[in-house]
């Protein structure tokens, strides 16, 4: 079976290398000839861990890349990868998914084909590009991912379901074409969820703006938590042993960010406003995101300086989640505008390279003319740290890993503003730090 995949960011090129490493013969494909020609020399675009190792074994094998459309017309399967992003009023824009529809057209001969939107899409979408190809020979599949940034990989191969949405989920020929694509993870009793195209549409903004509503919650209890004196840490740890709410996505801190969350809540609440449902929960969830970072700056790190002005900031952490080189929407990133805008200078610093690179780049190439030298990016966290004011934990990595007592002795002031939670609040205590986290003292 031979397979197109179109786009490749990170859903694109873990799709391709994922099928490819389950015996398919897979053509990627996309119209930027810099990445196809890395990506043709073994050389990930983007770091995703184990994902170049992987790329370079099937590459030229049964993988390859290229800026031609012209694949499409030997494939049985064409996975749509491309980016939805945000548009200006807060809806997905599906300029470049509607682009690629129409390049596929070109290709397609007589032979069936199978059309599947990996891409996060409003509801509809399937139905608006079947509309499009009605006159060929394709039918178009919902499968939507659920891939996690900075484990994607492992995710692909372990999913914890496979969701695949048809316009009569009766149709057997697309459904078993599709469960032969998928039938490693058959074979390994994954569960398949065989829908209707908007049902399966929904799930995936359903899934994520829950998800994204858990941080909500748990970052405004955490506001009462930290009035009231309470320890939001214990707070999470007992309602995540109830079963019925579980344990993930319940640690409070400076919000979540990434390529998903924030464009796909607010794609949805748009999806409400389009449909004349007034959406509380989820506006609300993006509400509280917004606020969450200004509110930890005021209420921890201003307001124990008073004035930040000329003071110097070790930020560590700067993509929106670790282990991946994402700076898109993070709060890392948010939190070092705000500092640099009050007078701040900035030490960052990421354990992956990639992710420094690209926070250097970012305030390279932008408009901002004010920052100077206010912000550095080191490559050893020791460097980062030394003769600052303070240090700013702003990405979710395990810094309990660190000597905290060396670093005691590399900072002009031992004090600590823990915006995920993640260090232990008592031994750093006991070292002789103060000691600030979301929710907790």
């Amino acid at each position: 079976m031979k397979i197109s995949v179109i786009g490749t960011g990170y859903v694109g090129l873990i799709q391709s290398v994922g099928l490819s490493k389950l015996g398919f013969e897979v053509t990627g494909i996309d119209i930027d000839e810099r990445k196809v020609k890395k990506l043709n020399s073994g050389i990930s675009t983007l770091y995703e861990d184990n994902l170049e190792e992987e790329l370079k074994k099937f590459i030229n094998e049964n993988l390859k890349f290229t800026s031609s459309y012209e694949p499409i017309s030997n494939s049985d399967v064409i996975f749509l990868c491309v980016g939805t992003p945000q548009d200006d009023f807060g809806n997905a824009d599906l300029k470049f998914l509607y682009s690629a529809v129409e390049s596929i057209k070109k290709y397609i001969d007589n032979k069936p084909k199978t059309v599947v939107i990996k891409s996060t899409v409003p509801v509809g979408t399937c139905r608006k590009i079947q509309e499009i190809l009605k006159d060929y020979p394709v039918e178009v599949v919902s499968n939507p991912e659920f891939l996690r940034e900075g484990i994607a990989f492992k995710d692909f191969f372990e999913p914890e379901r496979i969701v695949l949405g048809f316009e009569n989920p009766e149709n057997n020929r697309s459904i078993n074409l599709l469960k032969k694509v998928y039938g490693h993870f058959e074979k390994n009793n994954v569960p398949f969820v065989i829908s209707s195209w908007e049902t399966s549409e929904l799930i995936k903004y359903a899934s994520n703006a829950f998800l994204a509503a858990k941080i909500s919650f748990i970052n405004e209890i955490s506001k009462l938590s930290d009035k009231v004196g309470a320890d939001i840490k214990t707070i999470s740890e007992a309602m995540g042993m109830d079963e019925r709410i579980g344990a993930k996505f319940l640690n409070a801190g400076i919000g979540y960010g990434g390529s998903c969350f924030p464009k796909d809540v607010k794609a949805l609440a748009k999806q409400f406003e389009s449909f004349e449902i007034e959406s509380k929960i989820i506006t609300s969830t993006e509400n509280v995101n917004q606020a969450q970072t200004t509110w930890f700056f005021e209420n921890k790190i201003k307001k124990y300086y008073g004035n930040v002005s000329g003071k110097t900031f070790a930020v560590l952490g700067l993509a929106f989640k670790p282990n991946t080189d994402d700076l898109r929407e993070s709060k890392a990133i948010e939190l070092i505008n705000i500092l640099l805008k009050n007078g701040a200078i900035v030490k960052g610093f990421d354990y992956i390279e990639k992710a420094r690179e690209n926070t250097l780049n970012k305030y390279i190439l932008s408009d901002s003319k004010s920052i100077g030298y206010s912000l550095h990016i080191l490559d050893h966290l020791e460097d980062a740290v030394f003769e600052t004011d303070g240090i700013v934990i702003a990405t979710e990595y395990d810094f309990n890993i660190e000597n905290w007592m060396k670093i005691k002795e590399l900072v002009k002031e031992p004090v600590i503003f823990d915006g995920k939670n993640v260090l232990d609040s008592k031994k750093l205590k006991s070292l002789g730090y103060t000691y600030f986290g979301v929710g907790r003292n």
